[in-house]
């Protein structure tokens, strides 16, 4: 694991429901507990998050590029750990983000090496003709709809197709699930280069949905992050931070657990 070091003593983590008085352990087991509990296990449950915000703190500090939003490398991290924990992953050395707050005249796909916490590319990225025109506004998981989708996915194999190499990537959300019987993939586009802005003024060129990127360093791009790695697409969307299954669960939160303070099924 190169994200993060695992913690040396085994950890079982601790999911409590305040409305039902339940404790669930880490062998799946649902015990009573008493109000006490409840606050002890809160209590360690708050000092996780909180060690969690330190490791994003330090993460966001160590890429030192406020061209990423904090919020979406948050978020990334919240995603990816849980696909981690959860076994989702095949690959864990990369996370890729596509920072969709930004315009589409800025680099705003960032790869982070979790290995070295350290972006080790960043480009422009086309977002869908139907999802708006300097800034993607409108997101839809829709056959036909030619918007971009947000959410996590993993990525797979490359193939040739009508943009000669192309990488797919199976969306994993409710918001991106129909990313393979739409045909998003990521591919490199003419309408995706530097030369595009600067013969059509400060927008870039839109795709039918996918990801679409600069030819330049796009075989490289393309041996970074396939087979198995995390991609997330982030906008700023209180309605996909409600419903998205991978930013509201809490796997994530197991290795930040303090040692002092874990609970344990005895």
């Amino acid at each position: 694991m190169c994200a993060r070091k695992r913690k040396k003593t085994p950890v079982f983590f601790v999911l409590v429901s305040l409305f039902t008085g339940l404790v669930y352990s880490s062998s799946g087991r649902a015990e009573e507990v008493n109000a006490s509990d409840l606050l002890a296990v809160d209590s360690v449950y708050s000092r996780a998050k909180a060690d969690f915000e330190k490791y994003v703190q330090a993460v966001y500090h160590q890429v030192d590029d406020a061209a990423l939003s904090y919020k979406a490398l948050q978020q990334g991290l919240i995603g990816y750990w849980n696909l981690e924990k959860r076994g989702e992953l095949p690959r864990k050395d990369m996370l890729t983000i596509v920072d969709f707050s930004k315009p589409s005249n800025e680099e705003r796909m960032f790869i982070i090496d979790l290995c070295k916490n350290k972006i080790i590319y960043r480009t422009l990225v086309a977002h869908g003709v139907n999802s708006g025109g300097l800034y993607a506004r409108n997101f839809s998981n829709e056959e036909n709809s030619h918007q971009s989708s947000l959410g996590f996915y993993i990525t797979t194999t490359t193939y040739s197709g009508k943009y000669d190499l192309a990488l797919r990537i199976d969306g994993l959300e409710s918001t991106n699930s129909k990313a393979n019987s739409r045909g998003v993939v990521i591919h490199a586009a003419k309408y995706a280069t530097y030369e595009f802005l600067e013969q059509n003024g400060c927008t870039l060129g839109r795709s039918y949905g996918c990801p679409a990127l600069p030819y330049d360093n796009f075989e490289q791009v393309v041996e970074w992050i396939k087979g198995g790695t995390c991609f997330f697409i982030y906008y700023p969307s209180n309605s996909y931070e409600r419903h998205s299954k991978y930013l509201s669960r809490t796997d994530y939160l197991e290795d930040f657990v303090p040692a002092d303070n874990t609970l344990a099924n005895n």
